[in-house]
């Protein structure tokens, strides 16, 4: 009877559960003027005066100020705010413990065959219980062990453990390194293995072909880059292209409060890189290899070049809202808590940044593109790879000084505010440095002489093709001569005499194909052509000797 009255008390008290300790969460302020915050972790006041915001818009009290609610389906805010703040952390124990079992409900809203089963926890009898009877602690949801993953509790559990949290990390970062080296492919096999063919002006003039889809091959490339930056416009605040701001700010925003600047001072730091990453690096490639896709990739036909560009940029420029619907689908998010953790409240300063960013970004990769455009069609060089390494420079520079210009002392928050400048700058320092080590056989003539020679810098025909096709894997070997020659043992070893600045008749043999080719050198760069396919053919398949000399034989006879 004792035990009967002690449980329909407690059933009867309100479930208040908290976990104290220093990792408990608390609810914040409404953010500064120049502060973005998760609308999610906002205290009661600040959570009043948003519903307000939302629901009256700009005649509230904050709507006055100029406050703005946006819905951001970001997968990288998104996991920034879950891993540095601990509201998920909290809310996931605490759950845990007020809903001990709750599995799947059926259509109806029954639990079903998933109704929970208590068992006796500490095998004591307890009593009312069909094979159990009175036990001092009470588990119902232990008594259907085998659906356990597909119940609240588990996914509670996961939320307590961090472990969907850092599992959108971990995406961040696959997603991360997978538009870096999709941009890092591009400059290899739709650039550097094209310098220096091209196609110049005054041929194009002259081409002895109809010359309506010439002109719209020529304007088209003109009127391509307008239309690219007003779908990344248009697909704000989403878009790979205009989330840089947002991601500042809100990283500023997450680590000048109590957990940034405590126990999360560490993912601070590491989400600091990630932003240079995604705001600075990704972003210095795009003037390049836009400039490459229009102009250097273009086939002449105006609806599949237009087509493949505007997939390429839609790509690239979703892949945030996208991984942010993998995620949502992936822990499980109703679309209620979806919504919930995707809207952020922005302080009236913030579209200022915003605007500002949007200027000095399109204006740069917008005229460096039109430059490239018109020069790919002069002279193609590999030398115009220096555009990344100096839009990198240029970007982190401008971060860490036009959001001062702005706002003032107020961006420069104590205790961990040297820490983030130091490991944003210092991450686009080490990826430069990085990227000259890596590209610097094609950034400074003569380097890696005479394995690139200098005509491949200055090409005397733009119908000469790039040597670099026929050597392997030239892409991570030219790193090691690079390092080779800038780390040699007698200090730089760069051979100058061996430079080549004019090419080889054998050159010409092989790698050139304009008109001025005569018959004897097309023949012999087919004969080295065809001895290469045979070297390969006769190294790969140790059989297949009689039938390599066969077809080497018969394409030699043939031209």
């Amino acid at each position: 009877r004792e035990s009967s009255a002690r449980q329909a008390r407690f059933a009867a008290e309100p479930k208040v559960f908290m976990i104290t300790g220093p990792m408990e969460f608390h609810p914040y302020d409404l953010p500064l003027p120049n502060q973005i915050l998760p609308c999610a972790i906002l205290n009661e006041e600040a959570t009043g005066l948003v519903a307000e915001l939302e629901a009256k818009g700009k005649d509230s009290a904050l709507g006055k100020l100029g406050y703005e609610i946006k819905e951001q389906k970001n997968v990288f805010m998104w996991a920034m705010w879950v891993s540095i703040s601990a509201y998920l952390k909290d809310f996931g124990y605490r759950q845990t413990v007020q809903v001990q079992y709750q599995a799947v409900p059926q259509d109806d809203g029954s639990l079903g065959d998933n109704e929970p089963k208590p068992v006796n926890v500490f095998s004591v009898p307890q009593a009312g219980v069909p094979q159990a009877e009175e036990a001092t602690f009470f588990a119902p949801w232990l008594g259907c062990r085998c659906s356990w993953p597909c119940t609240q509790q588990c996914w509670y559990f996961l939320l307590g453990a961090q472990v969907l949290q850092w599992v959108a990390v971990i995406f961040c970062l696959i997603l991360v390194a997978f538009e870096i080296l999709l941009l890092e492919c591009m400059m290899v096999e739709n650039f550097l293995a094209e310098v220096p063919h091209t196609l110049t002006w005054v041929e194009w003039w002259y081409l002895d072909e109809p010359f309506l889809p010439r002109f719209i091959w020529i304007v088209g490339k003109l009127i391509v880059i307008p239309l690219a930056i007003g779908d990344a416009i248009n697909s704000e605040p989403v878009s790979s292209l205009v989330q840089g701001p947002d991601l500042r700010i809100l990283l500023r925003s997450l680590a000048s409060r109590y957990e940034g600047q405590t126990y999360a001072y560490c993912t601070v730091v590491f989400w600091g890189i990630l932003t240079e990453l995604l705001s600075v690096v990704v972003i210095s490639y795009f003037a390049l290899v836009t400039a490459i896709l229009i102009s250097a990739e273009s086939t002449g036909n105006a609806l599949s070049d237009f087509g493949i560009i505007f997939a390429i940029f839609g790509f690239l420029q979703a892949t945030d809202s996208r991984g942010m619907g993998f995620i949502a689908g992936a822990a499980c998010l109703d679309p209620t808590t979806y919504l919930a953790t995707t809207k952020y409240v922005d302080g009236p300063r913030v579209k200022v940044v915003r605007r500002t960013y949007r200027y000095i970004l399109f204006w740069w990769i917008g005229l460096w593109t039109f430059a490239l455009m018109i020069l790919f069609h002069v002279y193609y060089t590999p030398l115009y790879s220096w555009v990344v390494p100096v839009s990198n420079i240029y970007f982190a520079v401008i971060w860490q000084t036009y959001p001062y210009c702005l706002d003032g002392w107020p961006i420069c928050f104590p205790h961990g505010g040297p820490c983030l400048f130091w490991a944003q700058f210092g991450t686009s320092v080490a990826w430069t440095s990085l990227f000259v080590l890596r590209y610097g056989c094609f950034l400074f003539p003569c380097a890696c002489a005479p394995e690139l020679p200098g005509w491949f810098f200055f090409p005397p025909s733009n119908h000469l093709e790039s040597p670099l096709g026929r050597q392997g894997q030239w892409d991570t070997r030219y790193i090691a001569l690079f390092a080779e020659r800038l780390f040699g043992r007698s200090g730089i070893g760069w051979d100058w005499d061996s430079c080549e600045w004019e090419p080889k008749d054998i050159d010409y043999e092989r790698f050139y194909h304009g008109p001025q080719q005569t018959a004897d050198q097309r023949a012999a760069g087919w004969e080295q052509r065809l001895e290469l396919l045979e070297a390969r053919v006769l190294g790969s398949q140790g059989t297949g000797q009689g039938v390599g000399g066969g077809v080497g034989s018969q394409l030699r006879h043939t031209w």
